[in-house]
């Protein structure tokens, strides 16, 4: 332990020397980038589009007589296709059928005729959808009516799972051994077709909204002043955090689309504040640019670390003279065999004390 306190000193009062005399550990100035890059213009978006389908041709891997809703959507299908069912309907019991959840994001101006890729969801009791094939099926948007269509060749991305008794036993209907890997998800690339226009339509407006990615004051009134320079006028004004109106100037009207090719090709500088991200579950940790560790003292079990400030004589504590790039920092730990929830405690604790100047976002 004596050792290991030595080499932090040593290391950590390294990476303090080096914040002083080297570009690399000091905060990075942010460049400036189009505004089609940090926002997006009011309209302008995927349409969620979602539906219900059948898949056949599964070899004994579909849903079982425990999912009645398979049968009945079933005998649906083969009515329409002029099977009379009525005397058919008792003896169906599937297990090469299963009912899926269709859902898709419609590209911006994708048009009739236009193709994209529809991911597939089992909703039954289905243990595998490879090999199956999505019967034609109706996809929908959020006001109810139809915007596409599905139907192929299911794609998917077998998941391994451990081989045991019950994976390996012939599943109902006297079907074959079941495979080492399942997968009740899959895709259908190009599998969509655009049956419906969405309406878009802007030549012979008169307004349009610039939408910011990540609302800011700041941003907002850097964009509004960078939009305006370029056209020597009072042509956008900010509405609020984060939505700025474009006035399209007269004789702009039917030619709109150049008009914002050029509003969305200048440059401006966003307002930007460090990040850091942390998937608990993963235990993955992502660190932005220009993060800096402030002044302080942090003791994590039988580690102890001490960031600028004088010497106070105490022992078991490690002394940066100045602040220091939280990378640095982290590799230093790193260095040291510190596990990933140590890391993440020791990140939170930072934040929660004032000492480090950053937005951390915790997902998982």
């Amino acid at each position: 332990m004596k050792d290991t306190r030595k080499f932090l000193s040593w290391f950590i009062g390294f990476l303090g020397i080096g914040a002083a005399f080297f570009p690399l550990l000091s905060p990075e100035v942010a460049h400036g980038l189009r505004i089609e890059d940090i926002a997006h213009v009011e309209g302008v978006t995927d349409n969620p589009l979602v539906g219900y389908g059948l898949v056949v041709g599964l070899p004994g891997t579909g849903d079982t007589k425990l999912s009645p809703f398979t049968r009945q959507s079933l005998v649906s299908a083969l009515s329409r296709l002029g099977v009379n069912m009525k005397e058919l309907q008792s003896g169906i019991h599937g297990h090469n059928v299963a009912a899926v959840l269709l859902t898709a994001k419609l590209p911006p101006f994708t048009r009739l005729g236009g193709r994209f890729t529809v991911r597939v969801s089992s909703i039954g009791d289905a243990t595998d959808l490879r090999g199956g094939t999505l019967l034609m099926a109706a996809l929908k948007g959020p006001d109810g009516k139809i915007y596409a269509t599905a139907q192929g060749v299911i794609e998917t991305a077998p998941d391994k799972v451990k081989k045991t008794a019950s994976a390996a036993a012939a599943p109902a209907g006297g079907a074959k051994k079941g495979p080492s890997f399942q997968s009740t998800a899959g895709r259908l690339s190009n599998g969509g077709l655009v049956v419906r226009n969405v309406p878009v339509v802007y030549n012979g407006r008169k307004h349009l909204w610039i939408n910011l990615d990540k609302p800011s004051f700041l941003t907002a009134s850097r964009v509004v002043r960078g939009i305006n320079s370029d056209f020597a006028g009072a042509v956008a004004t900010a509405e609020d955090a984060g939505t700025v109106d474009v006035r399209v100037p007269d004789g702009e009207e039917g030619n709109v689309v150049a008009f914002m090719a050029r509003i969305l090709s200048i440059e401006v500088t966003p307002d930007t504040r460090p990040l850091i991200v942390i998937n608990q579950e993963t235990g993955t940790i992502v660190i932005g640019r220009g993060v800096r560790v402030f002044p302080c003292a942090v003791s994590q079990k039988s580690l102890s670390v001490k960031v600028g400030g004088k010497s106070s004589g105490s022992t078991g504590f490690s002394r940066v003279r100045s602040s220091v790039t939280l990378r640095s920092l982290v590799r230093a730990l790193n260095q040291l065999g510190t596990g990933t929830r140590d890391m993440i405690a020791i990140l939170l604790a930072l934040k929660e004390a004032g000492a480090m100047d950053a937005t951390i976002r915790v997902i998982g």
